[in-house]
């Protein structure tokens, strides 16, 4: 990097490196992504008002539309995530151009498939809409909706990248502000699209695709001009031969997770499905309660995994282990806290969702048996967060694999259908996959064959830090 070009970075790396208060450093690149996690919570609840004005069918539509977005989705993040192990290592050792090359590697890659796969997509639509048996009233609304949103995936692909770019730096908050404008932008379209311009549906999906080429405009244009201390020319997007296995092995683990565990929650959908209307209710409210503690944990989870990526290309290794050791407690005391808190009031939290008795009682369950269990994948997502900034991300992926498709599944089957435990099975399934995967995930953790770096060697003792 030429000029100032890398000085963003620089100072962003002295700071990850040498805050001594490692929970006070924690917080601080967590922040930004809390606020960043509210506002797309917010704009989630506002976004399915504005469909549910337009009917039933239309509000189906994104539901449908995930599982086929997911494939090319699963792929995008699993090659945009190995992102925050290469480049944060990197920008630890020192080596702000290298942290540029694999950035611009990483999406010449992502373009590259994501360009031809989208068109692919979206002229094979209708065979995945017959084989999904999707309602008559739905199909049309939901051909015009995935047709945009498939279009628009190449944009999406752009500005993951430089999302956990900029995240591996320790710049969470431009992503953050980026992600605001991007959420407004779709929010004030909205109702502009769908009602006033009559677009119904595809107003919506053209709202979304707005929010999504603002997003990635700013990010070419960042990459272009090293506005943020990567800069990416068109020939960067070739991707560099000695960097192709590296990439391939940090992130040909998390692209299978990532695909397994969509298609293992398709056969959870089908479980809770086949039990009755109102247990299907339950945990969609569930789910809505439960992902609260997401918009605080999974920041901290996340900036864990930036200190640890820079950190290990630094050949700061003690460092990387107090780490994750500051982001466990703090993740573990929010989390027993909001059960806590959940476990006294969940009936007071259910009562804003349904007044229906049936489906209050399936939620009380649910709350009752599986929430507390959200500790045990809090630690699982922290130690898979860890796996993608070391780089090694065979075991937990492998886990994460497992944890539906060897516990949870077989389990809820089991409890719910063959033992005739009904709700209270499927909770109780879905509870021990979360215990379960959470110990080892702890044990992996505390294992420590994680704490080495994937980048080479040469370039981390040439950081000339040290293992602090």
């Amino acid at each position: 990097m030429g000029g100032n070009r890398g000085g963003d970075i620089s100072r962003l790396r002295e700071r990850v490196l040498h805050t001594e208060n490692l929970p006070r450093l924690l917080l601080w690149l967590a922040a930004p992504l809390i606020v960043s996690g509210s506002v797309e919570a917010l704009y989630q609840v506002v976004d399915t008002f504005w469909l549910s004005r337009l009917g039933s069918a239309a509000l189906g539509t994104p539901i449908v539309s995930w599982p086929y977005r997911g494939i090319l989705g699963s792929v995008g993040f699993g090659l945009a995530s190995s992102v925050s192990a290469l480049a944060g290592q990197y920008i630890g050792a020192g080596r702000f151009d290298r942290a540029s090359r694999v950035v611009g590697s990483i999406l010449g890659i992502l373009l590259a498939i994501g360009i031809p796969a989208s068109l692919v997509l979206a002229a094979g639509l209708n065979i995945y809409l017959e084989a999904m048996k999707v309602p008559d009233d739905i199909r049309p609304l939901a051909a015009v909706y995935i047709t945009v949103t498939v279009l628009t995936i190449p944009l999406t692909y752009i500005y993951m990248v430089f999302s956990f770019a900029l995240a591996a730096a320790g710049n969470t908050r431009t992503p953050t502000k980026i992600s605001i404008a991007s959420t407004v932008t779709n929010a004030v379209l909205d109702p502009i699209l769908i009602f006033w311009a009559g677009m119904g549906v595809l107003g919506a999906a053209l709202a979304t695709a707005a929010a999504t080429a603002l997003s990635a405009g700013y990010a070419v244009y960042s990459f272009a001009t090293g506005r943020h201390g990567y800069y990416i020319r068109p020939t960067d997007l070739a991707p560099e031969k000695s960097l192709l296995p590296t990439i391939l092995r940090v992130s040909g683990p998390l692209v299978a997770q990532r695909l397994g565990t969509n298609l293992g929650f398709v056969f959870m959908v089908r479980i809770i499905s086949g039990l009755s209307t109102p247990v299907v209710a339950a945990y969609s409210i569930g789910q809505v309660i439960l992902n609260i503690d997401h918009v605080i944990v999974m920041p901290i989870v996340r900036a864990t995994g930036i200190v640890v990526a820079q950190s290990l290309g630094a050949g700061m290794t003690r460092r990387s282990r107090r780490t994750v050791l500051a982001g466990g407690l703090i993740i573990a005391g929010a989390t027993l806290a909001y059960i806590a808190v959940l476990l006294i009031l969940r009936d007071r939290f259910i009562s804003l969702f349904t007044s229906d008795p049936q489906v209050a009682a399936a939620a009380r369950n649910m709350l009752t048996i599986f929430a507390p269990s959200i500790i045990g994948f809090n630690m699982f997502m922290l130690a898979n967060v860890v796996a993608r900034s070391s780089g090694h991300t065979v075991f937990m992926s492998l886990l994460g694999i497992a944890r539906l498709w060897l516990l949870r599944v077989p389990l809820s089957w089991l409890l719910a259908y063959r033992l005739g435990l009904g709700d209270r099975g499927l909770w109780t399934g879905m509870a021990i996959s979360n215990y379960v995967t959470g110990a080892i995930a702890l044990a992996w953790l505390a294992k420590r064959n994680w704490a080495k770096a994937v980048i080479d060697k040469s370039v981390i003792m040439s950081a000339g830090i040290g293992g602090k």
